[in-house]
């Protein structure tokens, strides 16, 4: 395949199929940069075939049947958001299964993979592991490779930064907020939340984001921690939103609820 040519589609049916689903880490070299950056929680993973290699090995090695399916997909210019689900059985919990949603931004630089700004649903995982009951899989995209280029629309993104900034997004029935599809709850875990946009981009009426929350812990998440309510806190998530008639119509978000827990002083 033509590096220069390569959309940004059809790098990502390579990192999918040839790569994650394949486990096979001898053919990254060919559709991702050496320096391709990582972003999720507040790190930063640089480096192809240094911590970014390593942290994927061991997430194969836990769930060796591990299989990604990708239920949304949305390409303009150099970036592609998707929204998809790994899941697969973790060797170090029995035997069980467990799904975890994530939402991401890819960017491409000289017909490569370059960066990615993720989130990913680990609190929901941890919590399926302990339990021994997984949460079902989103069907999958019918024609995902197949996906084309739309135009970016900044009105649109316009309309989920406000939405963002002046709804309590976690009552919106009609965005699915990580796991809440299989839990029936939304936690509240900050009071008087403010917004940073980290990164955000637009294809067509589909708007991705990746953000920092910062406000007051709730009393909602201090289940087990001896933080108290109302501490400041902040917190990364990542969203995938449709946009009809310049309100928001659907879309997903999904929190780092396991990054903010491991920051919290626990009893």
């Amino acid at each position: 395949m033509d590096r220069t040519t390569a959309s940004p589609v059809a790098l990502m049916r390579r990192y999918v199929n040839d790569y994650v689903n394949r486990h096979d880490f001898s053919v990254i070299s060919q559709f991702m940069a050496d320096d391709y950056t990582l972003r999720t929680g507040g790190a930063t993973i640089s480096g192809r075939d240094g911590f970014y290699r390593d942290a994927v090995a061991k997430q194969l090695s836990q769930f060796p049947g591990l299989i990604f399916t990708l239920h949304e997909i949305h390409h303009c210019g150099n970036s592609v958001a998707m929204r998809f689900t790994e899941h697969g059985v973790s060797t170090r919990h029995a035997g069980r299964a467990a799904a975890w949603p994530s939402i991401a931004i890819y960017k491409v630089r000289g017909g490569m993979l370059a960066e990615c700004t993720i989130e990913q649903d680990y609190f929901s995982r941890r919590h399926q592991l302990e339990s021994g009951i997984p949460v079902i899989v989103d069907p999958p995209a019918i024609a995902p490779w197949d996906t084309v280029e739309q135009a970016p629309n900044t009105a649109a993104e316009l309309v989920v930064r406000r939405w963002l900034e002046q709804a309590p997004f976690t009552a919106a029935g009609r965005v699915q907020i990580d796991d809440a599809r299989a839990t029936g709850e939304v936690a509240k875990i900050i009071d008087d939340p403010t917004f940073e946009f980290l990164d955000i981009m637009s294809a067509g009426n589909h708007v991705a984001f990746h953000a920092m929350q910062r406000g007051l812990l709730a009393a909602d998440f201090t289940d087990g921690s001896s933080t108290p309510s109302g501490t400041p806190v902040c917190m990364h998530l990542s969203g995938l939103i449709e946009v009809r008639d310049d309100t928001v119509h659907a879309g997903n978000i999904i929190r780092d609820r396991w990054g903010l827990y491991r920051r919290l002083d626990r009893t």
